[in-house]
């Protein structure tokens, strides 16, 4: 685990040069520049995730992008699951208020 840090660190090290050496931020604002990286490279990831600049920094870390797709695609089917049962929800209720009503 502490190497998928480090290497997560390094990752943006190399993408955000305004982290790489020493800060002159208060702690504070130390957190909130890391957090504010990561989730510009989550977007950077999720728009394009094969941005030329991600190859570069990002190669040796491919088998892990694989598994975060394979995850991304198995999130999307259970949303999929969940609609479905939602839809199948909503028209039960509606059917039974129709009836109701009638």
């Amino acid at each position: 685990m502490r190497t998928a840090i480090e290497r997560g660190f390094g990752i943006l090290k190399s993408h955000f040069r305004s982290i790489d050496g020493k800060s002159f931020w208060s702690y504070e604002t130390q957190v909130d520049v890391i957090l504010t990286c990561c989730i510009i490279h989550n977007h950077i990831m999720g728009v394009d995730p094969n941005n030329f600049l991600m190859e570069e920094i990002c190669s040796e870390s491919e088998p892990i992008r694989r598994i975060i797709n394979l995850n991304q695609r198995e999130e999307r089917e259970e949303n999929n699951e969940w609609i479905t049962k939602r839809e199948m929800v909503a028209s039960i209720m509606w059917n039974d208020y129709n009836t109701q009503r009638n």
